[in-house]
């Protein structure tokens, strides 16, 4: 296909999903529209990236920047620094699992980690791991832990990349990666202490295995399910797949592994030419087995097993229109005229969580791509979709996007020639990396991360937008959701949220009264796995990651039902209240404030005003003494509605 038909390609096909898709866009979600400039602008997809294994040399050696301890504490999002990295390239497209809220009220948390950056290709790159205990002084590893400082080596004797925890019922912990040609597994028998065991053969030793996903459950509590892919060179075959999916259990901890390196028949080579690292994802409650598969040419899918991983039945979410699409050989040509088409798919990103009834729920980004013997993404790409095994076949709805700070109608994107990509390079699209938990009562908790304006991020120091971690609720299996709530801390949270590039977001899969969440942060936009000359690794090479623990009120996020321009109220604290309580209100303009407290009976027992409240948060002190006890409401009025929530007084 010729250059000079691109332009005219998009302008029939569309700018993007948004308007195509069924919509579950919380109330009061203003969707920005990308420039006209920017419409048919396409970069080049990589099937099997070179960065999940060897990765590529670069350029100086630089060591790593103590700064003191930074944590930031607030009503709402409490964070700390628990760790770093000079190899800021957490996945190529699923996140994995890389945080685990025990039962004890312990956490495991893991990434993939280079204590330096070399030009021997980060020989010591592995994983970094941290470990959270209540009663032993929180973090181990922190400036201010038992530990020491941050974590400086990786947990393996040997160079690996990409993990991921499990930690079974009994506390054995299992982090499961890959070298440069297999497998390997690394445990330890008690969670949080001892040597770590490290074992580069248990799977074989097989060239180009690459990119796990695992995680612990089953019935027994100690079964062990985990799912990897092969990145051979192009056009080269495994099982007959480019990149076949391969699925592994142990029943004993990972001691030994009953299934072995199984490719399930469903998504074996006869459905599939094949599947890229990271296009998968899995989750497990009891013996519920759910892995979730995608990529740019291919259904978005489910597996889903009742008996443990032995048998298996198939769901397509979203059709690839063209079976077993092979990229080398290939056009997307739909309609027979020898033209490759544009084609809606998907960001090789989709996200699986079992709820507390054995519904699997699934999330994955918009993609639109464009394939003529090699696949290409369009950078208007926008849009987080959302489907469960109540909805048909290809029923998926968007629920989240990019955001429209200034109210303008537009994303405004940078056009400073000095960067070709005006936001940092992360092989999807502008809203992309889902990651899910639920709590006890069933609400579906999401965190993702999508390109940012100004004001909510600066964008003149790099030429670039920044990307922020949101976070959305549903408490009624996804047919509403709430308003995403930016984790970040911003400067009038006690933060630098502005000035910020947030990505690779794990939500730990146990929600309580807090959501945990592990993600990336540095100031600039993109990674420094980019090619040579790019902002993304101008900027980014020589530079450590912060690897930062994040604790978000879960009954806040859960009720976050205002849009964020405007104002947030947080839970009263302490709640139950007895004497005096506290509440925050964030604003993000200048505005009056009208704040009220009132009883079942609707009568107003406090009342404050404050007239043209700047932006950012405002904390009031309540006294509830003399108050009957019982369950009262509280609300926040401003020029732009009216926010409420509830609280209990003893």
């Amino acid at each position: 296909m010729k250059k000079a038909l691109l332009p005219l390609i998009t302008g029939l096909i569309g700018t993007g999903v948004l308007a195509q898709q069924a919509q579950r866009l919380p109330q009061g979600f203003h969707t920005a529209a990308v420039p006209e400039y920017y419409k048919d602008h396409s970069v080049p997809l990589v099937k099997h990236s070179p960065y999940a294994d060897n990765c590529i040399p670069v350029n100086k050696i630089q060591s790593r920047i103590w700064v003191a301890p930074h944590t930031i504490q607030s009503t709402t999002v409490n964070e700390q620094v628990i760790g770093y990295t000079y190899y800021d390239l957490q996945t190529s497209g699923t996140i994995s699992n890389r945080l685990v809220k025990n039962a004890d009220g312990t956490i495991s948390a893991c990434w993939t980690f280079s204590p330096q950056d070399s030009t021997a290709i980060f020989p010591d790159r592995g994983t970094g791991y941290n470990y959270y205990d209540p009663n032993n002084g929180g973090w181990y590893f922190t400036p201010t832990g038992p530990g020491g400082d941050y974590p400086n080596v990786r947990i393996e004797s040997g160079r690996t990349g990409f993990t991921n925890i499990a930690v079974t019922q009994s506390g054995r912990e299992i982090s499961i990666s890959h070298s440069s040609t297999n497998m390997t597994q690394t445990t330890r028998q008690a969670k949080g202490t001892g040597a770590w065991t490290y074992d580069a053969t248990i799977f074989g030793t097989f060239n180009n295995e690459v990119a796990a996903k695992a995680i612990a459950g089953g019935a027994n509590g100690e079964t062990v399910h985990a799912i990897w892919s092969v990145s051979p060179a192009p056009g080269t075959l495994s099982n007959g797949q480019d990149g076949p999916i391969y699925y592994s259990r142990s029943t004993d901890g990972g001691l030994t592994y009953s299934v072995f390196k199984r490719i399930i028949d469903l998504v074996d080579s006869t459905n599939y030419y094949g599947f890229g690292a990271d296009a998968y994802s899995i989750d497990v409650k009891g013996n519920t087995v759910a892995i979730a598969y995608s990529d740019f040419t291919t259904d978005v899918g489910l597996l889903k097993s009742t008996d443990g991983g032995d048998t298996w039945t198939k769901t397509i979410i979203q059709t690839f229109p063209i079976p077993n699409f092979n990229p080398y050989t290939m056009i997307t040509d739909l309609n027979g005229d020898g033209i490759a088409d544009v084609v809606d798919s998907n960001g090789r990103d989709t996200h699986v969580l079992i709820d507390n009834n054995g519904i699997c729920h699934v999330w994955f980004s918009a993609l639109r791509i464009i394939g003529d013997h090699g696949v290409f993404y369009f950078l208007d790409s926008d849009g987080l979709f959302y489907w469960n095994e109540t909805m048909p076949a290809d029923g998926y709805v968007l629920i989240a996007g990019a955001q429209d700070y200034n109210g303008n109608g537009i994303l405004d994107i940078p056009q400073d020639p000095a960067c070709s990509l005006h936001f940092g390079n992360y092989g999807g699209g502008l809203t992309q990396m889902p990651c899910a938990g639920i709590d006890a009562a069933g609400t579906l908790y999401v965190t993702y991360q999508s390109v940012v304006e100004a004001p909510g991020a600066d964008t003149t120091q790099y030429h670039q937008l920044r990307r922020h971690i949101f976070m959305i609720t549903s408490s009624d299996n996804g047919i509403t959701w709430t308003y995403p709530f930016d984790i970040v801390p911003s400067a009038a949270q006690g933060g630098d949220g502005e000035n910020q590039e947030a990505v690779y977001a794990c939500i730990a899969r146990t929600v309580d009264a807090t959501a945990y969440v592990l993600y990336q942060r540095d100031p600039a936009p993109g990674n420094a796995l980019a090619a040579v000359g790019s902002c993304d690794y101008t900027n980014n090479v020589g530079n450590p990651s912060d690897m930062v623990f994040t604790e978000v009120e879960a009954g806040t996020v859960k009720t976050n039902q205002m849009p964020f321009q405007f104002v947030s109220l947080s839970q009263n604290y302490p709640n139950p209240a007895d004497g005096i309580t506290s509440v925050d209100v964030r604003l993000k303009n200048t505005t009056d404030i009208i704040f009220n407290v009132v009883d079942v009976l609707g009568r107003i027992v406090y009342s404050k005003t404050i007239e043209s409240a700047s932006a950012g948060t405002h904390t009031l002190h309540i006294n509830t003494e003399g108050w009957a006890g019982g369950i009262f409401s509280y609300s926040a009025q401003t020029v732009n509605g009216v926010i409420s929530k509830s609280m209990i007084v003893r």
